[in-house]
């Protein structure tokens, strides 16, 4: 007899919703992090979760502001077996504007892992965006794509969120399996436009920022070695 084993790996388990939910993703953040003792653990944490709810929300001119974000940051970003390298404000600046006016903003994971150490924070996951048909011919030739209507792409990622010992993202890497994506037209009901997105964030985005600034990391940390398991 085939036995089933349980498992917490979310990548193994696939326990995947049938329709996506822009709220999902920021929601299981928000679990972890109130699981979460470590201070600084929690410092990287809430910066993180405020991070992910402002991209999602199409808020790109809140990220890279020196309560979150290094002044020169360093993105590392694969995409289809290529990576795509940003260094410095200016570039990743450009990063986001250029992906908000396109409408590529709303995104998040199904299911995920978590971690979270000195170094900042990992997660692995099976990632979704919702995406114009314009996009689609644009970023995956997928030439033909309606470009009236929008599309779910699912893939998995593994991402690293870098930071420093002020609890500040100092960069982001991550990695791309282009052999996961799966492409699905979606009929308009089933569609999250960013519109859609910011509203449907904005409580989860208020309590983000409120928990972020009211308990600020202000500690001097030493060099840290790796917690103890």
């Amino acid at each position: 007899m085939r036995r089933t084993l349980g498992t917490n790996d979310g990548l193994a388990a696939l326990n995947l919703p049938t329709r996506f939910d822009v709220t999902r993703f920021p929601r299981q953040v928000e679990r972890y992090l109130a699981g979460t003792r470590h201070p600084y653990h929690r410092a990287i944490l809430k910066n993180y979760l405020r991070h992910v709810l402002l991209e999602i929300s199409g808020y790109w001119d809140e990220i890279l502001v020196p309560a979150l974000t290094v002044d020169e940051p360093v993105y590392r970003l694969g995409h289809l077996g290529g990576t795509v390298v940003l260094t410095g404000r200016d570039q990743v600046e450009r990063f986001y504007r250029e992906s908000v006016e396109a409408g590529k903003n709303v995104a998040g994971a199904l299911t995920v892992n978590v971690g979270v150490e000195n170094f900042g924070v990992v997660t692995e996951a099976r990632w979704a965006e919702i995406l114009p048909g314009a996009v689609m011919r644009e970023d995956h030739g997928t030439l033909g794509a309606d470009p009236g209507r929008h599309y779910l792409v699912t893939h998995n990622i593994s991402q690293v969120f870098s930071y420093g010992r002020d609890a500040k993202l100092t960069g982001k890497r991550l990695y791309d399996d282009p052999a996961s994506y799966r492409y699905e037209l979606l009929a308009p009901h089933d569609v999250v436009t960013p519109a859609d997105a910011r509203r449907e964030l904005a409580s989860l985005l208020a309590r983000a920022v409120i928990l972020h600034e009211a308990d600020p990391w202000t500690a001097v940390l030493p060099m840290m070695a790796p917690s103890a398991p």
